[in-house]
């Protein structure tokens, strides 16, 4: 990497490790911790200078005793020695770790002998909840065992404050953002609302990582993270929440930044993206801003082996008559057979690797009929798969109908459940989806807004109120009456449906002043936020908009000076592990980029500038 050997971070990063998954079966109980228990020995051997997690640490918000203990005793074998931390905690604890009974880095403490630091933010399985708003991570935190970093407070107003971190020459600035519900997370950076501090000082001369758990493909209008919220300053992207291992770094949509995503270290859902071969990463990070991924590949995973078979596409005898023989059932346990030699050849000789693999077949079918008894098919594998009662699933072949049969354009509702994870997409942006995507001008909506319609339908869905749409409609077609028959006369039948037309773009554009632009290569759809190259033009413009880039400058310790602790500094000092932080904390400036101003969302679901 061109870099001093001494200069270069050495991070070893891993996601979702889910400790405490189907902890009770006999068979499955013990994969998370064996996984977890060989990545703190890859940090080890590789000789790293931190460890970086994540999120979804553990599987429960509220994880077993018998789990948090084997969590602990393995973070305390393998984190804790002699080895000096060849590195400088900079910052401000006090704002990095503010939800903290203990507000400083572990390797701080007196009372301590970290050797290898763990780094982590929380995910949507271990958030905090209940009583004082604590979760797993907390306790890890308060015993010195995980330095729990990125928890927002303030749901309104997000501020992020990075953990710097010096080795020699080498400046690393670590962004944290732990799990936030997407829907509100994607409105608060549509307002504007999430800010990043930056080092005023030498701030072209850090390297910006962030890490997130958030859902990284989209799930709905509004369900996910969209890559071009995320500042152009950052370097690398670390991504949590998503199961699918995609180690090799690659470029954000715009250029701006790359993206890895390590994926889980277990596999808790059958699923195409958990069959990829899992891996952790070794990030090296020189003083030139240059950085290497190595995949390390996880050896105790129990292997796994995910097919699809449509049986209209079989050569097979459906019908079964007084057979003794289902032979659906005949091509299903053929295939299976298959899939099993297909995972032995996943074994890695690992002496600690589960041999009996996980298997799922999604068996797509056309009639009831070519379905069989999946309970009594799964004791035949008893001795040879970990999951035989969750081998087979069942989808029933969806039959295509004709647009001018059914009035629904295909070409949009195929866009709108293009994805694989519907279930877990709201009705409402369903609704908004599908008229969004639609070609043909005469579906259209005329009188009322999509975004109407979709809260109607949501609470014809969710509140079984079955008048909510032909309230909506009832609403806008008084609303849309009253305005014409106030108007200056000249509306007559030849122009009303012009009319009508022009009154629902106003209240459209009312709602949304600022529509973007079409998207082309390139364009961030009109956030105003092109490339590195482009800072400058970005920072221009954001004078002249609605919600600039806030600039004012702010000290993360009020007066500039010093702020750690002394315990620490003597801890530092007696241990020989590098100097303590005694120069001044880096001035810190608010950074956040010029957004669209977010439409002001008025009143409840019927009120008149909303639908």
């Amino acid at each position: 990497m061109g870099s001093t050997l001494d200069d270069t971070f050495r991070i070893l990063i891993a996601t979702d490790n889910h400790l405490g998954y189907a902890e009770k079966d006999p068979e499955r109980g013990n994969d998370s911790f064996e996984t977890f228990e060989e990545i703190l020995k890859m940090a080890v051997e590789q000789q790293v200078d931190f460890i970086l997690l994540g999120g979804d640490l553990f599987h429960e918000n509220k994880p077993s005793r018998q789990c948090l203990v084997k969590c602990m005793e393995l973070l305390r074998k393998y984190t804790f020695g002699d080895k000096p931390v060849c590195f400088e905690y900079i910052s401000d604890p006090t704002e990095n770790f503010k939800n903290s009974k203990n507000p400083m880095v572990n390797f701080h403490d007196p009372n301590l002998n970290v050797s290898i630091p763990v780094f982590s933010i929380h995910g949507n399985h271990d958030d905090p909840s209940g009583l004082g708003q604590f979760c797993a991570l907390d306790m890890l935190s308060t015993a010195g065992l995980v330095n729990y970093f990125g928890r927002t407070g303030d749901l309104k107003n997000i501020t992020i404050s990075p953990v710097l971190l010096e080795k020699g020459t080498n400046k690393l600035a670590l962004f944290g953002l732990s799990s936030i519900k997407d829907e509100r997370l994607f409105r608060l950076f549509k307002e504007n609302k999430v800010k990043m501090m930056r080092p005023k000082e030498f701030h072209d001369e850090w390297f910006n990582i962030m890490v997130v758990h958030q859902n990284h493909a989209k799930h709905g209008m509004s369900n996910y993270l969209p890559e071009a919220f995320l500042d152009p300053f950052l370097h690398l992207v670390i991504w949590g929440h998503e199961h699918e291992c995609l180690i090799q770094p690659r470029l954000s949509a715009d250029n701006s930044f790359h993206v890895v995503q390590p994926g889980s270290s277990v596999v808790t859902s059958f699923c195409a993206g958990e069959a990829v071969e899992k891996h952790v990463a070794l990030l090296e990070v020189n003083n030139k801003q240059l950085f290497n991924v190595t995949p390390l590949k996880l050896e105790t995973v129990r292997p796994f082996v995910f097919d699809d078979v449509c049986l209209a596409d079989q050569d097979l005898d459906y019908v079964i008559g007084n057979k003794e023989r289902n032979p659906v059932e005949e091509f299903v346990e053929e295939h299976i057979r298959g899939m099993i030699l297909q995972a032995k050849e996943q074994l890695t000789g690992h002496p600690k690797q589960p041999k009996k693999p996980l298997i799922r077949l999604r068996v797509v079918y056309t009639d009831e009929s070519q379905m069989f008894n999946t309970a009594r098919f799964s004791h035949k594998f008893t001795e040879d798969v970990a999951n035989p009662n969750e081998m087979i699933l069942f989808k029933k072949e969806r039959k295509e109908k004709k647009k001018n049969e059914t009035g629904i354009d295909k070409e949009a509702m195929d866009a709108v459940f293009a994805g694989e994870d519907v279930a877990e997409t709201r009705v409402e942006d369903l609704v908004e989806q599908y008229f969004s995507e639609l070609q043909d001008y005469t579906q259209k909506l005329f009188l009322l807004s999509e975004r109407g319609l979709a809260k109607g339908v949501n609470t014809f869905v969710e509140k079984d109120d079955r008048d909510a749409i032909s309230t909506v409609f009832q609403h806008q077609v008084k609303k849309t009456v009253d305005h014409i028959l106030s108007g200056d006369g000249d509306i007559d039948e030849e122009n009303i449906l012009d009319a009508i037309i022009t009154y629902r773009e106003e209240r459209l554009t009312k709602n949304n002043p600022h529509p973007p632009p079409a998207r082309g290569r390139g364009s961030r759809g009109g956030r105003g936020r092109g490339s590195r190259g482009s800072r400058a033009r970005a920072a221009s413009s954001s004078a002249s908009t609605t919600q600039t880039s806030s600039k004012n400058q702010l000290s993360m310790i009020g007066d500039g000076s010093p702020k750690v602790s002394q315990s620490s500094t003597r801890a530092r000092a007696s241990r020989g592990r590098g100097r303590a932080a005694t120069r001044n904390q880096s001035i810190m400036e608010s950074f956040s980029r010029a957004r669209t101003a977010a439409s002001s969302r008025k009143g409840i679901v019927y009120d008149s500038d909303d639908d």
